[in-house]
């Protein structure tokens, strides 16, 4: 299945990975809650080669919360390749947002899924610090939310996050639950917010497919792809942390996406057009 030229030429954006490295040079801020791999730069660079990948978003792991000097130490190493999305609590300032955004933090990432217990997880920002601090600011320097949540609440907060004015990027195709199935009023929702353009969902499967299998998943995936293609992200979540099982490939996750959406011209606005909209990636990729 050929890609367009463009594609071709320079490749395919990653819009949501993670990278861990010696806690001795970066330490964690927060105990894990999961055995974080050694998954450095150098290990994100081959994967992500070898599967045809030649830009990524960096996504701030939860076990450094709001120490973001593996994420800025990355952002520095990749160069254009990379953007990142960070962590900051109500303490940062404009000035630090302006800071970060510089170094290629696009955006900040907010969370509201819970522990088994129903506590926080640690390293996390919950949305209240966005929508009663932070979004003014983040609005100034053309900072995005990207939210981590379960669909329901998203669309229970969903005025107040339209209020906030600053884009919306939504984790793990948007958090719904499949168990629900395609016709839910929650995913319903999901697909209208997706048409009107006002919010971003990365196609991420694995956390979705999680249990049932990517076929299971493939309905809600062509449903958000038909709704608008101007507003997905396609993401692994690479090294694939708390995974049951055998984690994916990079190059298998990126095959069922091909195979899956068979337009080329979707592909690309996909994997191309839509990372460099909302990450601000140049047009064409340096070397630099």
């Amino acid at each position: 299945m050929k890609d367009t030229p463009l594609l071709f030429q320079h490749g395919v954006c990653d819009c949501h990975v993670h990278v861990f490295d010696d806690p001795e040079r970066f330490p964690f801020e927060n105990a894990p809650a999961y055995a974080p791999p050694f998954s450095p730069a150098s290990t994100l660079l081959t994967e992500t080669t070898q599967a045809g990948v030649s830009r990524v978003v960096l996504v701030q792991p939860t076990p450094y919360g709001r120490n973001l000097d593996l994420l800025r130490a990355t952002l520095k190493v990749l160069g254009a390749k990379a953007r990142g999305v960070g962590v900051a609590d109500a303490s940062i300032d404009a000035e630090g947002l302006a800071a970060l955004k510089g170094e290629g933090v696009a955006g900040l990432r907010f969370v509201e899924n819970l522990l088994a217990d129903g506590s926080r997880m640690p390293g996390t920002v919950p949305l209240d610090v966005l929508l009663q601090k932070l979004a003014p600011a983040m609005a100034d320097v053309g900072m995005h939310a990207e939210i981590w949540t379960p669909l329901s609440v998203t669309l229970e907060r969903w005025r107040d996050l339209e209020k906030a004015r600053v884009p919306v990027v939504l984790d793990h195709m948007g958090g719904f639950d499949p168990q629900l199935g395609l016709e839910h009023p929650h995913f319903q929702r999901l697909l209208a917010l997706l048409r009107e353009g006002v919010v971003w969902v990365k196609l991420a499967l694995c956390r979705r497919a999680a249990g049932i299998g990517y076929d299971a998943i493939r309905p809600f995936h062509d449903a958000l792809v038909e709704a608008n293609s101007e507003r997905l992200l396609w993401a692994t979540d690479f090294p694939f942390v708390r995974f049951a099982g055998t984690p994916p490939t990079i190059d298998h996750l990126l095959g069922l996406f091909r195979s899956w959406v068979p337009d080329s011209k979707v592909r690309e606005q996909i994997l191309f057009c839509n990372p460099v909209e909302r990450y601000g990636f140049e047009t064409i990729l340096s070397e630099r």
